[in-house]
C-alpha cells in the first residue's frame, strides 16, 4: 500500500515531490459549422519538483458532472507502464480533449451536442498518483487534488468560451 505524502521526501521539507494543478489556457475549438470558437482549455499538469527522477508514476482521476454520477476516468490516461518524469519536469493533458470523453455521461452529451454540451455545467475533478522516488523502493502517493470546473460564455456576442476553475471544491 504506497504512503501518503504529508510530511515529504521534497528537499527542504516542502511536500510532496508531485504536485498536481489544474490551469485554463487559451485556446480554439472547432465547432460543427467549420469556424474556430475561442475556447479555455483546462490543462492537467503533473509536475516533479524534486532533485531526483519520479519513476513508475500512475495518474489517476474521477470525474462527475453536475446532477451525475463520479466516475473513475483513469483509464483515459495513456502512458507506459513505468511512466517517469524527470527532475523538474512536468506531463500535461487536456482535460476536455482526454477526460471528458472518458465519462459515460458527459461523452455522450459531448458526441451528440459538441462543445455546447458543456457549458453551464460544473465538472468536479479530482486527481491524484502514485509513484516512487528514484532509487527508494518505497510507493508513494500523492494528497487527492480537487476542482471545480464550469465552462460559459459570459459575452454573447464574442461566443468565446472561457473556464472557471474553483480549487478545493468537488
Amino acid at each position: 500500500m504506497p504512503k501518503s505524502l504529508d510530511d515529504s521526501t521534497a528537499p527542504g521539507g516542502r511536500g510532496p515531490c508531485i504536485v498536481i494543478s489544474v490551469q485554463s489556457v487559451v485556446s480554439s475549438i472547432r465547432a460543427s459549422d467549420g469556424r474556430d470558437v475561442p475556447f479555455s482549455r483546462a490543462i492537467l499538469t503533473i509536475n516533479n519538483v524534486c532533485s531526483a527522477e519520479a519513476i513508475d508514476l500512475v495518474p489517476h482521476a474521477s470525474l462527475g458532472q453536475e446532477g451525475g454520477t463520479i466516475q473513475d476516468v483513469t483509464h483515459a490516461f495513456t502512458h507506459p507502464a513505468a511512466a517517469s518524469i524527470p527532475a523538474g519536469g512536468s506531463t500535461s493533458w487536456d482535460v476536455y480533449d482526454l477526460l471528458l470523453p472518458a465519462h459515460p455521461g458527459t461523452a455522450s452529451k459531448v458526441h451528440m451536442f459538441g462543445y455546447r454540451a458543456a457549458l453551464n455545467w460544473r465538472f468536479d475533478l479530482a486527481a491524484w498518483a502514485e509513484y516512487r522516488i528514484s532509487g527508494s523502493a518505497e510507493p508513494v502517493q500523492t494528497p487527492v487534488s480537487r476542482w471545480s470546473l464550469h465552462w460559459s460564455v459570459p459575452d454573447p456576442s464574442t461566443g468565446a468560451v472561457v473556464l472557471a476553475i474553483e480549487e478545493g471544491k468537488g
